[in-house]
């Protein structure tokens, strides 16, 4: 969820999705269908925040992974943004893989995606073919 003191044009915010898709796979080496993107615009945002960016990883990834991910989306969100790095707000929440479902399917854990991939990739098939 982002969310922004002012409105963010539909260029803007389309740089930003591709941001925070392209940070999460290349970073986090999560799926791309795994990244889910909101926008809420015109919210007053304490501490003179401009950006205030709230995303959720999977339990498991190591350490520099989420200092990795904190940084890119501050850094590259300023200079989209046309502000100071200090003023977008970044907080990532680790949260357990099972306690997401993404398609009908509750989440791999990190490292587990191809196996999930295929096997959800199964699931469907023999569902349309029950249909």
């Amino acid at each position: 969820m982002l969310t922004s003191k002012r409105t963010i044009s539909s260029t803007n915010k389309q740089k930003l999705v591709d941001l925070v898709v392209d940070a999460h796979c290349n970073i986090m080496v999560a799926p791309e269908q795994f990244v889910h993107v909101a926008f809420s615009d015109g919210v007053p945002i304490a501490n003179k925040n401009e950006l205030y960016i709230q995303a959720t990883v999977r339990v498991g990834r190591e350490k520099n992974q989420v200092i990795r991910l904190k940084q890119a989306l501050q850094d590259s969100a300023a200079k989209i943004l046309q502000v100071r790095e200090n003023r977008i707000y970044v907080n990532l929440l680790e949260i357990q893989s099972n306690w997401v479902m993404e398609g009908g399917h509750v989440m791999p854990a990190p490292g587990e995606e191809d196996e999930w991939m295929e096997r959800v990739t199964k699931a469907l098939a023999a569902e349309k073919k029950a249909e």
